[in-house]
């Protein structure tokens, strides 16, 4: 995908959801070790130098294990990851299940760049993932917050308030030629939903 395209695309993408107001001061920001279950889903666009895609998403977290479901032109098609702190496992619509580093590897050929998926539970919280130096900037005007961990630099667009938590809506993180644009449509702070179907 050229530059061009992926301006489109991201235009596209965020078309009719203008940003919100910063939330309010005072709310709470996410604990991850209060908060280790919620759901959210919206879309996600990623550019890797020349290529890139975008699709939609649903993430479920129940404690330490992360479930996204990857669909549309992002995942090539449908893709579920299964992930733990010792576990990576992908699963697409055909029925086949790859494990460690081959799901890593099918992964990163269908989206055209390796993402840090132990951290993003923690990025999409808008906090830093523990055990990893961070340095994290708070700011006056949009992007209100900033976190750079790992090489990679996060900025936070807008929040939303839901169940009195200060909850990221729109983010953008970059390294290198990779950039990755989320937008969550929907939280469910504190519901951890328990599904087996496979990925549609």
């Amino acid at each position: 995908m050229s530059r061009l395209a992926w301006v489109a695309a991201v235009a596209l993408a965020l078309a009719g959801c203008a940003a919100p107001p910063r939330a309010p001061e005072g709310v709470t920001r996410p604990d991850p070790s209060v908060l280790n279950q919620w759901s959210a889903s919206g879309r996600m666009a990623i550019a890797a130098g020349t290529d890139g895609g975008s699709g939609s998403f649903d993430w479920v977290q129940d404690g330490t294990t992360s479930r996204l479901d990857l669909r549309g032109p992002l995942g090539a098609g449908a893709v579920r990851l299964v992930v733990t702190p010792g576990t990576f496992s992908l699963a697409d619509g055909s029925g086949r299940v790859l494990d460690a580093d081959a799901a890593r590897a099918d992964l990163q050929a269908r989206l055209g760049a390796e993402l840090p998926w132990e951290h993003l539970r923690f990025w999409l919280l808008g906090v830093p993932a523990p055990g990893v130096e961070a340095t994290v900037l708070d700011q006056d005007a949009a992007p209100w917050r900033r976190i750079e961990q790992a090489g990679w630099r996060l900025a936070y667009d807008s929040f939303d308030v839901v169940g009195g938590l200060n909850l990221p809506r729109r983010l953008m993180a970059e390294r290198g030629a990779v950039r990755v644009r989320v937008i969550v449509d929907t939280w469910s702070p504190g519901i951890g939903a328990h599904r087996s179907e496979e990925p549609r």
